[in-house]
């Protein structure tokens, strides 16, 4: 196993709670906007299982240092959303004991064929594939990151603050994960570069516009990223994609949110 992945699987554990005052949390609360914020990142962060399940069935999921890291992500994935859920019935607004699977039943088209597809692709493509699932992840873990930093900077709640800072150094290492063996598959070989680049603009989406509707996903870009930090966020993870080989150029977050208006 690299050594990259040794010191990865050194610092995975899930994220520490016990020094957290959770009734110092409830008396602060949350706003309308921080409730509707957590309940849509728990929400993502508690279908992470369905993505696994997905990575799981490419060859490149049974290299020893890969299915290392899928392991620990999935497991630190579980218990951030565990954990803003939480924080939710801690502030005196629980979610229904059955939301996993209610947000599963919200699976939107783009969704489905993602679903349907991805398994068939990875088998016609099967050298090709992996560097585009792993593309995907690199974005979605960049904007997931850069959610939770601009989350912590905004909120008066200590417990939020001290989660979200939690959460992003988590998701820091995820990112950078993904996005590095992106870069490696794609520096390997054409048709990969060609298939992540179509891919890419065919049906990428933003970080939960697979179970949300349109209007839930520009409300959490309009709280999060309004004005000029929207801007600033959409170039930054456009141009960072564009670093990718065979991504040149490429633009995804600027024109989603341009044609919703939120930009």
């Amino acid at each position: 196993m690299r050594p990259e992945f040794d010191r990865y699987i050194s610092v995975s554990a899930k994220i520490e709670t016990r020094d957290i005052d959770w009734e110092e949390a409830r008396q602060v609360g949350l706003t309308e906007d921080e409730k509707f914020v957590l309940t849509y990142f728990s929400d993502i962060e508690s279908q992470t299982i369905r993505y696994l399940r997905m990575l799981l069935q490419m060859k490149i999921a049974f290299k020893p240092e890969v299915s290392a890291f899928l392991t620990t992500w999935n497991y630190e994935e579980f218990f951030h959303g565990y954990e803003l859920a939480n924080l939710l019935a801690a502030c005196g607004h629980p979610l229904e004991d059955n939301r996993i699977e209610k947000v599963k039943g919200r699976a939107r088209l783009n969704e489905w064929l993602e679903m349907l597809f991805a398994p068939l692709l990875s088998k016609i493509f099967y050298h090709q594939f992996p560097a585009v699932y792993l593309a995907f992840g690199a974005i979605q873990e960049m904007t997931t990151l850069r959610g939770y930093e601009r989350l912590q900077n905004m909120t008066r709640n200590p417990a939020l603050r001290t989660l979200c800072e939690r959460i992003a150094k988590q998701e820091r290492r995820h990112f950078a994960w993904y996005f590095n063996h992106a870069r490696e598959l794609l520096e390997q070989s054409p048709g990969a570069r060609a298939l992540t680049r179509k891919l890419l603009q065919f049906n990428w989406v933003p970080v939960g516009a697979g179970v949300k509707n349109p209007s839930e996903v520009q409300k959490l870009f309009s709280i999060l990223f309004s004005g000029e930090t929207g801007r600033k966020l959409v170039n930054e993870v456009d141009t960072k994609m564009a670093t990718l080989p065979g991504l040149e150029g490429i633009r995804l977050m600027e024109p989603y949110f341009e044609r919703t208006g939120a930009l």
